[in-house]
């Protein structure tokens, strides 16, 4: 899968979100880790009443599959527009 794939899965999930998905894979090469190293920045008015953890959570299990196939490490920023 690639990274168009992830994002577009990430903007079917959370609909008119501001949505930035970075591979950041290269920047760990060497320390023998397999999977993609991702870096992701979502600003979504339906995060406004949920917790920072809650929204983690939301994208996991949008992204679960990856995360258990060829997701490696995954940053996430997840905020509403104030």
């Amino acid at each position: 899968m690639s990274i168009d794939l992830i994002k577009n899965k990430l903007e079917s999930a959370f609909p008119g979100a501001q949505i930035a998905l970075k591979n950041t894979t290269s920047m760990h090469q060497g320390h023998g880790s397999c999977g993609l190293h991702l870096k992701t920045k979502i600003i979504y008015d339906g995060f406004k009443e949920v917790s920072l953890i809650e929204r983690h959570r939301m994208i996991y299990e949008v992204l679960k599959d990856e995360m258990n196939s060829i997701i490696h490490a995954l940053s996430i920023e997840a905020k509403y527009e104030s």
